[in-house]
């Protein structure tokens, strides 16, 4: 029986407007009132996930952060916190020193960003408090070692032009203990050994006492194929990536077709359990 539902944001329980449509929203809200657990699945940081979560769909529900290495339960109590090694950090950033490709450093609740060639982020919309521009990859390693900065997640991006070195250099880092997943085409991101969204969920499993079978979570993306792949209900939306609908059970609309609201309203019906 599903008792527990997790979605992605963006690609997933967004619009292409960045939106939570009303219909996306009645449906998790009904879930919730008839008993199911719920949970933002997401490579963003704290503020950006609290606000949908709080301000959009206004239910209680756990917030699963920077793929996974933060969890932060429905009363703001965290549960999980697993941030890089800053010796790690240095490693990744030395990996870049001489590219000018798009680096990002995320801590619980801020994001520097150097951003080169202009390209824009997959989350990233201006210069807000929450933001910080670094200049070089020099600030960067300066900010890593600053023992007050707590990094959890770094990425890297490049365009089309740059994005076999970018993949070379990905790849020179499998010795280091590190998960590397795809957001976006040219947009890696990088988090401790052992740390996604579905290890976050398997903590959830047992804190919940809700086995990982009864859960069902919708993604479109490469962080998101390992959880779809081990929870009981796996959710691709349509538009997800060719990889992702084949590691699933499911597939649903896409994003912009209210693709969550669409599967979950099967569920309420009975139509899956």
């Amino acid at each position: 029986m599903i008792s527990f539902i997790g979605t992605d944001l963006d690609g997933t329980l967004l619009n292409s407007q960045s939106e939570i449509s009303q219909v996306n929203r009645r449906a998790i809200r009904l879930a919730v009132s008839q008993g199911m657990q719920f949970a933002i699945c997401s490579g963003r940081t704290l503020n950006s996930v609290k606000q949908y979560l709080e301000r959009d769909l206004k239910v209680p529900g756990y917030k699963i952060l920077l793929n996974g290495a933060v969890i932060v339960d429905p009363n703001g109590h965290l549960l999980n916190d697993h941030p890089l090694d800053p010796k790690v950090i240095d490693q990744l950033l030395k990996g870049v020193l001489n590219e000018d490709f798009k680096v990002v450093l995320d801590s619980l609740d801020t994001t520097y960003i150097s951003d080169p060639q202009l390209s824009g982020a997959t989350y990233y919309h201006g210069v807000s408090s929450k933001t910080i521009l670094v200049s070089s990859i020099e600030g960067f390693r300066e900010i890593a070692q600053n023992k007050d900065n707590v990094i959890y997640k770094v990425c890297f991006s490049a365009s089309p032009q740059q994005a076999q070195k970018l993949i070379k250099i990905i790849e020179s880092y499998s010795s280091l203990p590190v998960e590397v997943s795809r957001s976006g085409k040219y947009y890696y991101e990088i988090n401790p050994l052992n740390c996604t969204k579905f290890s976050a969920l398997q903590k959830l499993s047992t804190f919940s006492q809700i086995s990982i079978n009864d859960f069902m979570c919708f993604g479109d993306y490469g962080n998101d194929l390992e959880m779809l792949r081990g929870v009981g209900h796996g959710v691709a939306m349509e538009n997800a990536m060719p990889e992702v609908k084949k590691a699933s059970n499911l597939v649903t609309k896409t994003n912009n077709q209210d693709g969550v609201a669409w599967m979950l309203n099967k569920v309420l019906r009975g139509e899956i359990d």
